[in-house]
């Protein structure tokens, strides 16, 4: 296992081999081991904690093969990992899924289904547009599953409201990348009047993540009136990770601030 973190998928996966061992040797394997990461830690697993949630999932296997008609198609999060997933992806596209709008959870689908709705053009007939209240202008408008709906039977691109971003400082774009469990490498972009200043931080082993995090805060320190600016929720999680590891500036400081409240 090449990741430094195990999860309980990772388990499952032991105790499966687990029953499969016992079953061919006609003995309980009571216990297995998992080799993971960098440093080839071990983790030991008493397997029959694990052997109930096994047995209901490879009934819930056994039940699919069995039956004479395939499964239905529902699009996840888990088919980047999956050998059909062009074919489900393209078979998906005829029939119009549901499973398409990526974020819809299961028990929204169902609810879809009982209103009568089980495909996205069907479903982007449902949205209307509406004046939002004079309280409500400056909160966030909630998702709609219809209004992407709409976007894709159209194949436009549609903005909820007027996006505005108020900069009252030096833009200082980021960008992370690594393992949900490590980062490697800090990707900054600083504006510096009409030209722009880029930056590289890598971190070759998890010894250098410290370094590039302290390099980062010196780059920033360089800045007039820093305001970090970043998509998505990952560099969120590092900004306050790399605080809580390897420490940050004094609080009410420019890059404290900005630390603390950057533009997503």
């Amino acid at each position: 296992m090449f990741r430094n973190k195990l999860n309980r998928d990772d388990k499952l996966l032991l105790a499966f081999d687990a029953r499969v061992l016992s079953e061919e040797l006609s003995k309980e394997v009571g216990f297995g081991k998992i080799v993971y990461g960098e440093n080839y830690a071990t983790l030991k697993v008493k397997t029959p904690a694990l052997a109930g949630d096994v047995r209901k999932l490879t009934d819930k296997i056994g039940t699919l093969l069995a039956s004479p008609s395939p499964p239905d198609l529902v699009l996840n999060r888990h088919c980047a990992e999956c050998e059909f997933q062009n074919r489900c992806r393209q078979k998906a596209i005829e029939k119009d899924d549901l499973s398409l709008l990526n974020g819809m959870v299961e028990k929204e689908r169902t609810d879809f289904n009982s209103q009568g709705m089980f495909n996205v053009t069907q479903l982007s007939h449902t949205f209307r547009s509406r004046r939002r209240p004079q309280g409500l202008r400056d909160k966030r408008e909630r998702y709609h599953h219809s209004f992407k709906a709409l976007a894709i039977r159209e194949k436009k691109i549609h903005i909820v409201g007027g996006p505005e971003m108020k900069i009252e400082g030096t833009p200082v774009y980021i960008d992370v990348e690594g393992l949900p469990d490590r980062d490697y490498l800090i990707g900054v972009r600083i504006k510096a009047g009409d030209s722009v200043v880029q930056h590289s931080l890598w971190a070759d082993s998890p010894s250098d993540e410290g370094n590039i995090w302290r390099e980062f805060l010196s780059k920033l320190i360089e800045v007039e009136n820093p305001v970090l600016i970043h998509y998505g929720s990952f560099e969120t999680v590092f900004l306050k990770r790399m605080r809580q590891r390897y420490g940050a500036p004094p609080n009410g400081s420019l890059v404290a601030n900005a630390l603390e409240s950057p533009i997503i």
